[in-house]
C-alpha cells in the first residue's frame, strides 16, 4: 500500500542494496532511491515499509523504516 501527502510518502516494498545506494522496489515495480540519512538500515531483500520526503523525482529521504510482516 502507498500513500503520498503532497511530498511526503508512505511507501511498502522490497529493500535492495544497489551499486550506490539501497532502494525500495514497490508491488507495481516502480523504484525508489533511499537516503537514509542517520536510520538504521534493515536488511536488504526484506519487505519494509518507507516513510519520507520526496526529494527528487525517484528519490526519498527516509524519515522512519521498519520491516514489515
Amino acid at each position: 500500500m502507498n500513500h503520498s501527502n503532497s511530498n511526503r510518502l508512505r511507501l511498502t516494498g522490497k529493500l535492495i542494496k544497489g551499486d550506490r545506494r539501497h532502494v525500495l522496489q514497490c508491488d507495481d515495480k516502480s523504484v525508489w532511491k533511499l537516503d537514509f540519512q542517520d536510520n538504521e538500515v534493515p536488511e536488504d531483500n526484506h519487505m519494509v515499509l518507507v516513510e519520507g520526503v520526496k526529494t527528487g523525482v525517484d528519490s526519498i529521504a527516509v524519515d522512519w523504516v521498519g520491516e514489515t510482516k
